[in-house]
């Protein structure tokens, strides 16, 4: 007969557990003769338990009569565990009665072998369970990557993702089994930056980045690494073992490339998995291209929208809301003093009602998501400044702030903040107001306590920073003692002309 090897089955990880030390040599030596990489063996039942994650078990090779735990014990242990699919048991024993092999198969032993060992049988079983489990295993592995691609789809679909990239990246992780997984962006890629997901350690982070410059790896292709320390120059750096990197690409474009990463000692990376890996990141590609599509195409539906809301209320509402304050001007002309007076109060709200409404209209005309403009960040600040003042500040904020740009506005908000933290530190105020107004083309930002006052020079010189926030935009800082004591700040600083340009817009209803 034909010698039967093992070769093709040589990393399965099979385990011997018999209290009979020549037996358990005797099965080390020849199923290794057969070509399996290595053989552990445990020599009580409760050792295998004890080392479970450690030796992680393709296949037991399991002796019934032991001292502690015996043979049965662990069998239904092991079933408690994981199913025969997944966990292929081998029972050797010398017990050749038929109750021990009802028994051993109803407890859900995979297949029975008396002993003395015959080494050809021992060899053939050993691989057929090997065998099985690998498609089992296969089969396991494939349609995780199926039902991966086809969540992905239909989040993608619904529109339900609020971040495909990510999506891909958690996906691909739970698919593979991978302990972490990440995307770095390609050159030009609209990806803002890395993704990770999962337990990356920190340490790590010079293992992937040396695999994204110096790896040396074959760009737009698949690569399968067995240890990515050693791979990029860190050998026995012992932090990431085996690894998978797959391109994303859709068409000509390059979205970016995906890094799925084992701890050393897990299971390496099978061809398999690299090809599924990179047949799920050609589809979840052109799954993200299509939903980005989409959703630009959707902004610009809502853009459309905007602009009709915005033309809609410029030609239609404050339109009417001018002829309703002309007529209400009238009117109050021909009425008696008190009358008017209240008219003129309604005229004065109306007022600021159309000026709310310019805003908006600015607003709904800006392109591109809405930005966090100053006057949101003011009152946000405002509810973070609470806690460290010990009761809530008088807040007031112009609407028409929203033309301020960028730079400008981050220096109103921090001059806020450190005339605010000043208040707390300093002032032993128990009241507070501050307000931001735009006065004609000027930012103007007041903070006014009713503290111990400015005090000494020492204190006066920790406000130095307001003046020259204020004076790097052509501005100034006065800070003085209020009308009822305690301070009066006062910080003003001009807009940009363009941001001038945008508010002369606002004001003329255009």
């Amino acid at each position: 007969m034909q010698s039967v090897t093992l070769h093709e089955v040589r990393d399965g990880r099979v385990v011997v557990v018999d209290d009979n030390l020549p037996s358990v040599q005797l099965v080390q030596a020849l199923l290794t003769r057969a070509g399996l990489a290595s053989v552990p063996a445990c020599t009580a039942g409760q050792e295998l338990l004890d080392r479970w994650d450690e030796l992680s078990p393709d296949l037991v090779l399991l002796d019934l009569h032991m001292p502690g735990i015996d043979g049965y014990q662990l069998l239904a242990e092991l079933r408690r565990r994981a199913s025969s699919a997944d966990l292929p048991v081998l029972v050797l024993t010398a017990d050749m009665t038929r109750d021990a092999a009802h028994r051993a198969l109803q407890l859900g032993a995979s297949d029975f072998l008396t002993k003395p060992i015959d080494a050809a049988e021992l060899v053939l079983r050993v691989r057929n369970l090997l065998q099985a489990r690998a498609s089992h295993v296969g089969l396991e592995r494939r349609h995780r990557w199926l039902e991966a691609s086809a969540r992905l789809a239909r989040e993608l679909l619904a529109g339900t993702a609020a971040d495909p990239l990510r999506e891909v990246c958690e996906l691909a992780r739970d698919a593979a089994g991978a302990d972490f997984a990440l995307i770095a962006p390609s050159a030009g890629a609209e990806v803002p930056d890395v993704i990770v997901v999962g337990s990356m350690p920190d340490s790590a982070d010079e293992t992937v980045t040396r695999a994204f410059t110096i790896g040396g790896f074959p760009p737009g292709a698949p690569v399968r690494v067995a240890d990515l320390d050693a791979a990029v120059g860190r050998p026995g750096a012992g932090v990431v073992g085996s690894a998978a990197l797959v391109p994303l690409i859709a068409g000509e474009r390059a979205l970016g490339t995906l890094l799925l990463c084992r701890t050393p000692g897990r299971a390496q990376f099978t061809q398999t998995d690299v090809d599924l890996a990179s047949g799920f990141a050609d589809q979840a590609a052109v799954a993200v291209e299509f939903a980005q599509a989409r959703a630009d195409q959707e902004r610009m539906l809502i853009l459309a929208d905007r602009h009709r809301i915005a033309r809609d209320l410029h030609d239609q509402v404050i339109q009417r809301l001018f002829a309703i304050g002309l007529r209400l001007q009238q009117l109050a002309a021909l009425t008696e003093p008190t009358i008017a007076e209240r008219l003129d109060a309604q005229l004065s709200d109306l007022d600021d009602t159309i000026t709310e409404i310019r805003s908006t209209i600015f607003g709904l005309r800006q392109v591109g998501p809405a930005p966090d403009r100053l006057p949101a960040r003011m009152r946000r600040l405002a509810t973070d400044l609470a806690e460290v003042l010990g009761f809530a500040p008088d807040v007031q904020v112009d609407d028409a702030l929203d033309v301020v740009p960028d730079e400008l506005a981050d220096d109103v908000v921090t001059a806020a903040r450190e005339a605010v933290t000043n208040v707390a530190r300093h002032a032993r105020a128990t009241r507070m107001q501050m307000s931001v107004a735009l006065t004609g083309t000027d930012v103007v930002l007041e903070v006014v306590d009713n503290g111990i006052g400015i005090g000494t020079a020492e204190r006066r010189s920790g406000l130095n920073n307001l003046c020259e926030r204020a004076s790097r935009h052509g501005g100034s800082c006065v800070i003085g003692p209020a009308e009822a004591g305690g301070t009066h700040i006062a910080w003003t600083a001009p807009l940009a002309p363009d941001s001038q340009a945008s508010t002369r817009e606002m004001a003329s209803g255009r």
